[in-house]
């Protein structure tokens, strides 16, 4: 593995692993301020972790050919996601406040989830097939995330002193790029932005997984999942997108023979 990809990996891990002690110990867990530490250090954590997340993908080689195989790691990932987005759409729906609001993010979210199932079998068939001929399937697979930024901007509910709500934006951004640039790779592989597939798997890895798998841990253990059971399920798809991105960004790097990904590539 390229040692600036496992760097950031690591890295984002480290992150991952002070976020749940900064949650469980210098966070105020009913209004979620800091009550220990100036705020900007949390943000100065995550800016560094996206920083090399971003540096390393841009600095490596990577081809987003190679993802035009099978990989069962990959297609199990994206499934799971798939699953859990469709439930949280589901749960929106039914429990959600505003009927309209509901209705366009429960249908954003089970387009989603369709498209993330379509790339899961894909990868998961011995014969891996190019998932779509064109880039609308595409459009309506990461159209979610796009909602998602604009409906936080419209709450306008947040300020840069509760750090959750701040990054859920830099997460959704986070998750748009990634799966339409990966949409782009496997669909029109040709004209694929590969660096930019691997430095968004990346960023993913630190915002989707090691950043939100805490914040839905300390959910759990405070038994406050069925208060916010929309919000649970769509954590956990976001976590697995964040798996994919990293597996996406090691699978994009590894050295490898062409001739292995050239077979099982649709032309």
């Amino acid at each position: 593995m390229n040692l600036l990809i496992l760097t950031s990996i690591i890295l984002s891990v480290i992150l991952g692993v002070g976020r749940m002690v900064d949650l469980a110990l210098l966070t105020d867990a009913e209004t979620g301020l800091c009550v220990v530490g100036s705020v900007w250090l949390r943000y100065a954590a995550l800016a560094v972790a996206i920083l090399l997340a971003v540096a390393a993908g841009r600095a490596t080689k990577p081809e987003a050919r190679k993802l035009c195989s099978p990989c069962k790691p990959s297609g199990v990932m994206a499934i799971l996601g798939a699953v859990w987005i469709v439930l949280a759409g589901v749960a929106k729906i039914f429990l959600g406040s505003a009927p309209l609001a509901k209705g366009i993010w429960g249908a954003l979210a089970i387009c989603c989830g369709g498209w993330l199932c379509t790339l899961g079998r894909g990868w998961l068939q011995k014969n891996w097939k190019r998932p779509a001929d064109s880039l609308t399937e595409v459009v309506l697979g990461s159209a979610l995330f796009y909602w998602c930024v604009l409906a936080r901007f419209m709450e306008n509910s947040s300020s840069w002193h509760r750090v959750a709500p701040t990054v859920v934006v830099w997460q959704m951004l986070a998750a748009l790029v990634f799966l339409s640039v990966l949409g782009r790779a496997l669909s029109l592989p040709d004209t694929a932005d590969s660096r930019t597939l691997c430095a968004s798997g990346l960023t993913v890895w630190a915002l989707c997984l090691c950043w939100e798998f805490p914040q839905l841990l300390d959910t759990l253990l405070r038994g406050g999942v069925l208060a916010r059971l929309p919000d649970f399920f769509f954590g956990l798809g976001l976590c697995c997108i964040g798996v994919l991105g990293g597996i996406c960004a090691v699978r994009a790097t590894r050295t490898e023979s062409g001739r292995k990904s050239a077979r099982h590539s649709v032309g």
